[in-house]
């Protein structure tokens, strides 16, 4: 089994998986050849396709190979054909149904945000564990008590569970998910979740990508 949050490097039947690394460019690579589709660019060559996101057109090349035999010498990649195969290996060439725990500002946020629904990304249950918020409805989904977590999420066919709880409560809360039926959570919280290895996890915490920002923007004032 891989670790949390880490894709494995080799599937047991003879063929390799992209890295984490290589996902996340993966993903960058998929925007870019949409929009260039939608623009009408039907073919694209490693260098663009590196030059827009930046990376070097051998990189490219490295991670496009976990797709198979896709380019063309002289030519480069069909843009339709590479976009279908980036779907497949990310494995959002399907719906996934998603549950999220803790119906407050942020959560109301990213129910609102309609790029899940267009990437495949549908949330099915919400659940809080404040008597007040129970049976209210956000964005036409009924808010449900934490104890009805394994019968909503049964009933709703939900893979993935999304955290936006206080850190105090994430791993109870996870673990609560897991036994649901859960397969994979995203964790905006900052708590580090002690989960089973074979449980995929990805965490998101926005103060990090601040501090990291002000880093950078304080690094080019120093140059």
């Amino acid at each position: 089994m891989s670790k949390k949050g880490e894709a494995p490097k080799d599937d047991g039947a003879g063929g390799a998986k992209p890295s984490r690394a290589s996902v996340g460019r993966l993903c960058l690579y998929l925007r870019r050849l949409e929009t260039l589709l939608r623009d009408g660019t039907t073919k694209i060559s490693s260098r663009l396709l590196g030059e827009a996101i930046g990376v070097t057109d051998a990189q490219v090349r490295k991670d496009l190979a976990y797709l198979g035999n896709l380019g063309h010498p002289g030519i480069g990649y069909a843009a339709p054909e590479l976009i279908a195969a980036i779907r497949r290996v990310l494995g959002i060439d399907r719906d996934w149904a998603a549950a999220l725990v803790g119906v407050g500002n942020l959560a109301r946020a990213l129910l609102r945000y309609q790029g899940f629904v267009e990437r495949g990304f549908r949330f099915v249950a919400l659940f809080d564990s404040d008597p007040a918020k129970v049976g209210q409805r956000v964005e036409d989904l009924e808010i449900h008590a934490l104890e009805e977590m394994p019968a909503v999420i049964a009933a709703t066919g939900a893979e993935l569970g999304v955290l936006t709880v206080p850190s105090e409560a994430s791993q109870s809360v996870a673990e609560a998910l897991l036994a649901a039926g859960i397969r994979g959570l995203l964790n905006f919280t900052p708590q580090v979740l002690r989960l089973p290895p074979e449980v995929s996890v990805v965490s998101v915490d926005l103060t990090v990508q601040l501090e990291q920002l002000a880093f950078l923007v304080q690094l080019n004032e120093e140059d």
